[in-house]
Order: structure tokens, then C-alpha cells, then sequence
């Protein structure tokens, strides 16, 4: 059952990669439903994902996730200064982000909510919370060379006010309300919410088919960061949480979400920020077609 919903995910991203190809869709219109799928559909979504009908139970595992993905981003960061010191720092900081960041929304989303349901969707909204905070602040200061410590008003509004943050805070209060939304309303926020899916794989494969994979089965550095994000940060994380005797389905829609392919706004910061744009190109590439076997693999060997 979960391979076939993780395949029938990948087979939207499909869609995506022929329509690119067969020009029907081009870079603008791509452009346009991502930013409809950053700033309506997945916000939606995250109201949508608090549901009522999860019990008020659970508000302590929300915390849980959130210092899961604390720690998880942290040590991350951590890892990368161990194990990419030997390279140029064009390539380690394609390197550093690629392992630090996955592709927690776009493939996350979709993801949890086959394995996990409505529970998990909600988890991975706080997980998802703490990643753009990251985003916005060791991120950006990864490519540029602007501080982590830059409290700019510009820069605090984009770590703050979000929309993914904003539409966390406002499915909680729909979440702890004493009283029901009228049902037209939750029906339109569901109905909005059910384009996440297939609006993100297709640009996922959309944007897999415009890149440039010049150099992309023989640049060591790519199968590096690949093999890092599939398969040495998801293994880390999982005996680390095994360890601690962590295996709740707050910890095990943690641990999924650490396992997706690389984060696909790598390519775009690369490009903005004059970074190496086609090692960007090959990590993204590689770990999306690769996690259409690894995915799966993670989820039996989590479920467990």
C-alpha cells in the first residue's frame, strides 16, 4: 500500500517532466503555479491539516516535532562542516544546503499525508515552520554573505511572517476553536488543500525538465551530496531517534521527512546567488529520481 501511493506520487511528477518537454507547459507558467502552490495551495493545505478531529492530545507532539527538527537542522549543519571541509566552496555550498535542507514541502506534503493522513500533515506543517526559519536565516547567509545574526526588518518579515507560518498559526486557532466553521467554508479550504499534491509534483517534474545535467554522472561531488541527503542523513537521524527510544508517529513523520530528495529551491538560490548552478542542478535531479526507490524503503524501514 505504501509503495503504490509513494509510485502514484512519483507518476504526477511524471506528468510534469512530459508536459515541460512537450512545451506545454514553459518557465513562466511554472513559475506561476509555484508561487500559486507556495502562497495559497500549501497554506491551505497547513489549515486544512488541523483537523478538528485530532485530538487537542497531540498539541504536545507538535512541540516534540518542532524541537526534533531544531535539533535535526542543527546537527545537519554541524555534519556538513565535518564532512565538506575538503571542498572548493562553490561546491560546499551546494553541498551544505543539499544536506541540510530537503524537500520537506513540495515532496513532504504529499508524502506524509499518503503514509500518515490528516495527523501527519499537521506535523510536518511545524516541521516545515522550523525548516523556513532556517531557510531565512542560515541559509541565506550560506550563499550570500550576509550574516546569520542580520535582524534587517526585511529579513525578520520573511522568517516571520511567512505564509507557511501564518497559515500554521491560523490553522490553530481553527484547530482550538469551541466551535465548527460553517462546512462551505472547510469544503472550499479542502478543495484548495487537494491541489497541493498534484500541483507540487508537477512542478517538481517540470522543473527537473528544464535543468542541465552537463556533468551529471560524473561529478563526484553530485553523487556525494546525493548520498548524503537519501541515504547518511536519513540513517543518522533514525538510530539517533531509535536510540532514544523515539519511535511515536510525531518522531516517525520526522524521520520521513528527513529522507526526502534534495531541497528544489537549491537550484534557484544557486542561480541567484552566482553559486555552481549545475552541481545544484545534479543533486536535485538525482535525489528526486533516486527517492522514487528510497522513499519507500524508508518509510518500511520507519514503520517498523
Amino acid at each position: 500500500m505504501v509503495f503504490s501511493r509513494i509510485i502514484s506520487i512519483f507518476l504526477l511528477l511524471v506528468v510534469g517532466f512530459v508536459a515541460r518537454k512537450r512545451k506545454i507547459l514553459d518557465a513562466t507558467s511554472i513559475r506561476a503555479i509555484t508561487n500559486f502552490v507556495l502562497f495559497i495551495s500549501i497554506p491551505f493545505t497547513i489549515i486544512a491539516s488541523f483537523d478538528r478531529s485530532v485530538p487537542f492530545s497531540a498539541a504536545a507532539d507538535l512541540l516534540k516535532v518542532a524541537l526534533l527538527a531544531i535539533g535535526i537542522h542543527l546537527l545537519s549543519i554541524l555534519i556538513s562542516k565535518l564532512v565538506f571541509g575538503r571542498f572548493s566552496e562553490a561546491k560546499r555550498k551546494i553541498l551544505t544546503y543539499t544536506t541540510v535542507f530537503s524537500n520537506c514541502g513540495f515532496m513532504g506534503f504529499p508524502v506524509a499525508e499518503s503514509l500518515f493522513g490528516k495527523t501527519g500533515l499537521m506535523y510536518a506543517s511545524i516541521y516545515v515552520m522550523v525548516f523556513n526559519i532556517f531557510v531565512w536565516t542560515y541559509g541565506i547567509a550560506l550563499f550570500s554573505k550576509r550574516s546569520v545574526r542580520d535582524h534587517s526588518p526585511s529579513r525578520i518579515k520573511d522568517i516571520v511572517f511567512n505564509p507557511g507560518n501564518i497559515a500554521v498559526l491560523i490553522g490553530f486557532i481553527v484547530w482550538i476553536l469551541p466551535f465548527a466553521l460553517p462546512e462551505s467554508i472547510n469544503y472550499a479550504v479542502a478543495l484548495i488543500s487537494a491541489s497541493t499534491t498534484p500541483l507540487s509534483m508537477i512542478v517538481v517534474g517540470s522543473t527537473l525538465a528544464g535543468l542541465s545535467f552537463k556533468g551529471l554522472f560524473t561529478d563526484r561531488a553530485a553523487w556525494v551530496g546525493s548520498a548524503m541527503r537519501l541515504l547518511v542523513m536519513p540513517l543518522v537521524f533514525f538510530v539517533i531517534m531509535r536510540m532514544a527510544k523515539l519511535n511515536d508517529e510525531a518522531t516517525r513523520v520526522t524521520n520521513i521527512l528527513v529522507a526526502m530528495p534534495a531541497a528544489a529551491q537549491t537550484v534557484i538560490f544557486a542561480e541567484r546567488y552566482d553559486a555552481d548552478v549545475p552541481l545544484a542542478s545534479s543533486i536535485v535531479f538525482l535525489t528526486t529520481v533516486l527517492s522514487a526507490l528510497t522513499i519507500p524503503l524508508a518509510a518500511q524501514i520507519i514503520g517498523q
